[in-house]
């Protein structure tokens, strides 16, 4: 991951941190840019948590995604999913679950600590 991605990555959580407040739960950048197997037509795939999403939320979090693409060319495919939905994800320990843990980079995690916090890329 480059210096540039990690720092609109760093943006991209701040936004979502004060637009949804305490009920984002986690940031996780996932896929082939954080392998290190990306081609030139590999977007940034990164994993948004929140409790009580609401479709508004959706739109929001699609806007600051939108807006970092446009700001910086690097291209984005966030994937959203409720707290409820990834505890079931968890509850089942579905690939995509062990995906993430295996190979995710937590931006922001308050779900696995019990207590917010912000890592660095």
């Amino acid at each position: 991951m480059f210096k540039y991605e990690q720092d609109s990555l760093i943006r991209i959580t701040e936004k979502l941190k004060r637009v949804l407040s305490h009920r984002l739960k986690a940031v996780i950048a996932f896929g082939s840019k954080v392998r290190g197997d990306f081609n030139g037509e590999s977007d940034f795939d990164v994993l948004v948590i929140v409790d009580g999403l609401t479709i508004d939320d959706e739109v929001k979090i699609i806007q600051i995604f939108s807006k970092e693409e446009d700001l910086t060319g690097i291209p984005y495919a966030p994937v959203i999913k409720s707290l409820g939905v990834f505890e079931k994800e968890r509850e089942y320990n579905t690939g995509f679950f062990r995906s993430i843990m295996s190979e995710g980079v937590f931006l922001y995690d308050s779900i696995s600590r019990g207590k917010e916090s912000t890592c660095r890329v």
